[in-house]
């Protein structure tokens, strides 16, 4: 989610919002803002504040959340058109139980009305939050690992299947479970399965939150540098869902 978003923003200057879920999972703030900024939460989003995503939840009780309700509840990477929301500091259990299917449509409307395009980070795709989640959102991205089992309960839904892609995280082409043959176990079209290589360079940029700064030199990476096929698959896997979405001539 993060590399595709980054080089959403980054390559075609799409506004772009990130919305994490999960506060267990690997931070935005880390990944886009970098280590000197890791107080960054206490300091502009104090806990009375209570800035960021439970911010937005406790005003959809109250009223219909609009794009000023958004704008005001996230935060813009400097320079790009990316942005993100600070996630819950709810734990998963506490966040089922506030966000119930109207508070879910008041967050999913505010995020329209900021007029960008929308990736939420659903956790791990079981919870009964997530299930409202997908049958909402207008495009399904799901994230598969070489040697990945126990997908059959997933592909054989067919409202999934209308609306999901695919992407195989950590890919390795040496891989007995290279992308032919997932795309052969699974029964997927070309068009909707891409990949994210490994890449220990991107792994690095993550975690000291120099991914904008990453994505933006890969750009203009040639053949000969060592991060040119992890860019350019990004970026057929980017376009593949940007087509979903809806945007032409990508």
């Amino acid at each position: 989610m993060l590399a595709v978003s980054t080089m959403t923003a980054v390559l075609y200057s799409l506004k772009t919002l990130l919305v994490q879920l999960d506060r267990e999972s690997q931070p935005l703030t880390r990944a886009l803002e970098g280590g000197k900024n890791k107080n960054v939460l206490n300091e502009e989003f104090s806990y009375y504040n209570k800035k960021g995503l439970d911010e937005v939840l406790e005003k959809s009780k109250l009223r219909r959340i609009g794009k000023s309700v958004i704008q005001d509840n996230t935060v813009n990477i400097k320079h790009t058109n990316l942005y993100y929301m600070p996630p819950s500091k709810k734990t998963g259990y506490e966040l089922e139980q506030m966000m119930n299917g109207d508070c879910i449509a008041s967050l999913l409307n505010g995020m329209y009305s900021f007029n960008s395009l929308n990736f939420i980070d659903c956790m791990n795709g079981s919870s009964e939050l997530t299930k409202i989640l997908l049958e909402q959102t207008d495009i399904l991205v799901i994230n598969l690992f070489q040697g990945m089992e126990d997908m059959d309960d997933i592909l054989e839904c067919q409202e999934i299947r209308e609306k999901a892609l695919f992407v195989v995280g950590k890919y390795d082409g040496n891989s007995r479970e290279n992308l032919q043959n997932i795309r052969r176990k699974y029964n997927i079209a070309k068009d909707a399965i891409g990949v994210i290589p490994y890449n220990i360079h991107f792994h690095d940029a993550m975690m000291d939150g120099k991914l904008v700064s990453f994505i933006t030199k890969g750009i203009f990476s040639k053949k000969t540098d060592p991060d040119y096929e992890f860019i350019i698959e990004l970026f057929h896997t980017t376009n593949m869902i940007l087509r979903k979405a809806g945007y032409e001539g990508i």
